[in-house]
């Protein structure tokens, strides 16, 4: 649990994934290790930490409220959708460019939760992610 905006909390529970690629911590991981696609669903929920690929990682399953990182512009209160952009990780000690799915306001994709905060590409949100991302 960590405080992410004022009094706001990230809560969650966990499962370990083995993932398929290197993946960025409060990045958006389907549960069998994949990358979720733009404006699509997410099957697992949130990368607790940087991971190199082929390694498990701790990933906190939907529903709850999650520090996501954003991948575009976030508004506070409205809904949003993956959006896969490029973030920065610790590999192995090495800072690495990785491709990762983060979100944005909704624009055409599946609503897959709703901001508690606001930000913009880079920044970590508050989302209170959906248990229930049907298509």
């Amino acid at each position: 649990m960590s405080n992410v905006s004022g009094d706001l909390l990230d809560l969650g529970v966990k499962l370990q994934v083995t993932v398929g690629a290197n993946i960025a911590a409060k990045t958006l991981v389907n549960a069998d290790g994949t990358l979720p696609a733009t404006a699509d669903v997410c099957t697992g929920g949130v990368a607790g930490g940087d991971t190199p690929s082929g390694e498990v990682a701790d990933v906190k399953l939907a529903p709850g409220v999650y520090a996501i990182k954003a991948t575009g512009t976030v508004t506070k209160g409205a809904e949003v959708e993956i959006l896969q952009g490029t973030v920065v990780g610790n590999i192995s000690g090495t800072q690495t460019n990785i491709t990762a799915a983060g979100v944005q306001d909704l624009a055409s994709g599946y609503k897959i939760g709703r901001a508690y905060s606001a930000g913009s590409a880079g920044d970590t949100v508050l989302v209170n992610l959906y248990g229930n991302q049907a298509k």
